[in-house]
């Protein structure tokens, strides 16, 4: 599954393929780019908690379309505040 990530907030979408959203991104190519999931992820992986391994939070980053070299660059705490809007 193909999702799109925005160059400058980083957000990322997992719209439907064929979508309207999906044609949407796709045409808007200098602000969102297509980056490929993680495999068997066709849902965000749950967030980890705060004190869960880099490894999980890396798995967590890749399920939300960052590439791995990306997520890996990053501390564990730094891939936790990344993801805080995640939180209920």
């Amino acid at each position: 599954m193909t999702a799109y990530r925005n160059t400058r907030t980083g957000e990322v979408h997992r719209p439907e393929p064929g979508s309207w959203m999906a044609e949407r991104l796709d045409a808007l190519p200098g602000i969102w780019h297509p980056v490929e999931v993680a495999d068997g992820a066709a849902q965000p992986a749950a967030r980890p908690s705060r004190t869960a391994r880099k490894a999980e939070w890396v798995d967590h980053a890749m399920s939300r379309g960052y590439p791995r070299a990306d997520a890996e660059s990053l501390s564990r705490d730094d891939l936790a505040r990344l993801f805080d809007d995640d939180q209920d």
